[in-house]
């Protein structure tokens, strides 16, 4: 099924807006609430693919709250115990001390919206019909969105700033050791959040074929552009 045919079943609510930023913008909001860069798997929720769905769903809420469940054991630790070598790892400096208690209260929003999203999230897809997802206006699906992506959120932040708090800790420790390899942990961090965004970019991308020109590519663009203004024109007039 190409992916024209599999746009014309899915509401133009749930579809990505044309606006390139907004465009990104929906496909990462995507990613992050149902796991996919589309709601092309709303067009049918009594199929098998949608239970498939739904259980991953779970899985992943389950698996989140126990992430955000450590999170806040670790930063819950750091906030009532002293360092027991300060001159190592000083975490109970002010700025050390204030990025743990944001990152406290992220963990906790992350578990309590988790649990709440979970309960909510399994007893609509089992005893509500998922159909009138695609009736919903674009200010509900985008909520919608928002919901099941705050606990996600949460933890990506809770996370961060725990991170950031254990490097200045020990970063500013006087141990030269300890600062080489907080230096090294920093990079490892970052480049594998470039190496994550990168293949979250290629991964499921067609492959192109060398022997197409530039000419010929233009042209299907154009094509697919010109059958969307059509299916919009159809549609304004029915």
């Amino acid at each position: 099924m190409t992916s024209e045919s599999v746009n014309s079943q899915v509401p133009e609510n749930c579809r990505a807006p044309n606006n390139p930023i907004l465009r990104l913008a929906f496909k990462i909001l995507c990613i992050v609430a149902v796991c996919r860069e589309s709601l092309d798997h709303w067009k049918d929720t009594k199929n098998k693919e949608w239970k498939d769905h739904v259980s991953i769903m779970v899985n992943r809420f389950q698996n989140s709250n126990i992430t955000a469940g450590l999170v806040l054991a670790t930063t819950t630790l750091f906030l009532s115990s002293v360092p027991p070598i300060e001159h190592l790892m000083a975490y109970n400096s002010s700025i050390s001390y204030i990025f743990a208690m944001v990152s406290f209260g992220a963990a906790l929003l992350s578990v309590i919206s988790g649990s709440a999203v979970l309960v909510i999230y399994e007893t609509s897809t089992a005893h509500k019909d998922m159909e009138t997802l695609k009736c919903m206006p674009r200010h509900q699906v985008i909520a919608l969105l928002l919901w099941l992506a705050y606990p996600s959120l949460c933890l990506s932040v809770a996370t961060c700033f725990l991170f950031v708090s254990i490097f200045i800790a020990c970063f500013w420790s006087d141990n030269s050791v300890v600062n080489i390899i907080t230096t090294l942990s920093c990079v490892a961090f970052l480049a594998h959040g470039v190496l994550s965004f990168y293949l979250v970019s290629v991964v499921g991308r067609q492959p192109v074929d060398k022997n197409t020109s530039p000419v010929q590519v233009a042209d299907r663009h154009h094509a697919s552009v010109g059958a969307a203004c059509l299916q919009i024109d159809d549609a304004a007039d029915d």
